[in-house]
């Protein structure tokens, strides 16, 4: 989103449906998502209120006059439904790593519950930021989101390298571990590796791979760029609005919900396992829900910026 709120914008009421805090939401949208989740037999605007309507700093969406696209509004919906998908998984993570519940190791359901506790902290902070016209911090954060995916994925598929992870116990030893096995794409290349294993290819010269550097290196901008200089900002081709780097954010969290189970095939059978254990909540959605986050990868639409124009987002 990239208005700003209006002065008095009000927000709904606690108990209104969901939907009344997307104005101009597609129709066809909010119909196929409750569909999904009803075919489950899940309440949509329980566990929306539970899940998103209580995160810091929540706010509706701003009543975007004139526009004649509910891209902008749809993309927050998914966006929301991914942190919702996060915020599910931390609990499960968590509640796999109290009762030492088997198929993953106690470093690894540690380590994602950790990982996905601070995606959940990202992802709220980016929320905010995005309906606050701010996109230079959404940017940073969009480029830790990635960060942190590709380390949940890498915690998934290497077990001795993810005892190593939480055997840190000092911010030197994180930034070291970070820097040798993580940052700089270290980590995707162990991804990719094992998706090459199963028939996905993303090395280095495939457009899914060009995309996704030229994307962090224009994340990266945001970081690393003279503050005081105002090129980046308006050179044509170069301008990354807030809602190319929530629609990155929301992409990232649909790849970790897809690969994870492809590069742990037994992952939804250990989460529904650690979820045997713990009492109703939110860790009951991480199973339901990462079939209707797959679901819905096709529902995610780029938005109409330089970046996704010059840059097309390949499919999964």
């Amino acid at each position: 989103m990239t208005e700003n709120l209006p002065p008095g914008t009000v927000t709904p009421l606690y108990s209104g449906p969901p939907e009344l805090f997307y104005p101009g939401l597609s129709p066809q949208l909010l119909a196929r998502v409750k569909q999904l989740w009803s075919a489950r037999g899940l309440d949509f605007d329980h566990f929306w209120r539970v899940g998103i309507r209580s995160v810091a700093g929540f706010c509706a969406v701003p009543r975007l006059d004139g526009s004649s696209s509910s891209t902008a509004v749809d993309l927050i919906f998914l966006f929301d439904q991914t942190l919702l998908w996060v915020r599910a998984l931390q609990a499960v993570a968590a509640t796999g790593h109290a009762h030492q519940v088997e198929g993953l190791t106690a470093a690894q359901w540690y380590g994602l519950a950790g990982i996905t506790a601070r995606l959940t902290e990202q992802m709220t902070a980016m929320r905010l930021l995005a309906l606050t016209a701010l996109p230079m911090p959404a940017m940073q954060i969009a480029r830790a989101i990635s960060e942190d995916v590709d380390m949940a994925l890498v915690l998934l598929i290497r077990p001795k390298l993810t005892e190593r992870f939480v055997a840190c116990r000092s911010l030197e030893e994180t930034n070291d571990f970070w820097r040798r096995h993580i940052a700089g794409g270290r980590a995707f290349r162990t991804i990719a590796e094992r998706l090459y294993g199963i028939g996905i290819d993303h090395s280095a010269d495939t457009d899914y791979a060009k995309w996704r550097r030229a994307v962090l290196t224009t994340l990266n901008t945001a970081v690393h760029s003279n503050i005081l200089s105002t090129e980046f900002n308006h050179s044509p081709g170069h301008t990354l609005l807030n809602d190319d780097s929530v629609y990155f954010a929301t992409f990232r969290i649909h790849e970790l919900c897809a690969y994870a189970q492809l590069v742990r095939p037994d992952l939804i059978e250990r989460l529904s396992a650690a979820n045997d254990t713990a009492q109703d909540g939110l860790g009951s959605l991480a199973v339901p829900l990462s079939a209707i986050i797959i679901s819905q990868i096709q529902s995610l639409n780029a938005p109409a910026s330089a970046l996704t124009d010059t840059r097309r987002t390949p499919h999964h």
